[in-house]
C-alpha cells in the first residue's frame, strides 16, 4: 500500500512538473508582432520625454515649487527600464526585418509606459 502511494506521488508530482514545463515554455516563447513594437515603443518614447522633462525642470537646487522627489524616484527606474526593453526591441527588429518580437521585452515596456503614465498622472505632471 505505500508503495503505491508513493508511486501516486510520484506520478503527480512529474504531471505537475509537466504542467510547470509547458507553462515555462510558453510564456518564454510568447511573442508580439512588429507592428505593436513599434505602436509600444512611439507610446513609451511619448510619455518618457513627459517624464524626463520632469526631471529637467525639477533637478535644479532649490527644485521649483510643485516638484517631488518621490515621484523623481518613480520615474528613473521607469525610465531607465523602458529605455532597455524598446531598444533591445528595436535592435532586435533592425536585425530581424519583420519577425516577430519577445513577448517578455514586449510586457516589459509596456510596464515601463503605464508605470510613468501613473506618476504622471498621481503628481499631476503637465507636458
Amino acid at each position: 500500500m505505500k508503495r503505491a502511494i508513493i508511486a501516486l506521488t510520484a506520478v503527480a508530482m512529474l504531471a505537475g512538473c509537466a504542467n510547470l514545463k509547458n507553462a515555462y515554455n510558453t510564456i518564454t516563447s510568447a511573442q508580439v508582432s512588429p507592428k505593436l513594437v513599434i505602436v509600444a515603443s512611439n507610446a513609451f518614447d511619448a510619455v518618457q520625454a513627459t517624464a524626463t522633462n520632469y526631471i529637467a525642470y525639477c533637478t535644479p537646487n532649490p527644485a521649483p515649487k510643485g516638484c517631488s522627489d518621490a515621484a523623481i524616484k518613480q520615474i528613473i527606474p521607469a525610465v531607465r527600464s523602458g529605455r532597455d526593453a524598446r531598444n533591445a526591441l528595436e535592435a532586435y527588429l533592425k536585425t530581424h526585418p519583420n519577425a516577430i518580437g519577445a513577448q517578455g521585452l514586449y510586457d516589459a515596456l509596456v510596464s515601463a509606459t503605464g508605470t510613468l503614465n501613473s506618476v504622471i498622472a498621481n503628481y499631476s505632471i503637465k507636458e
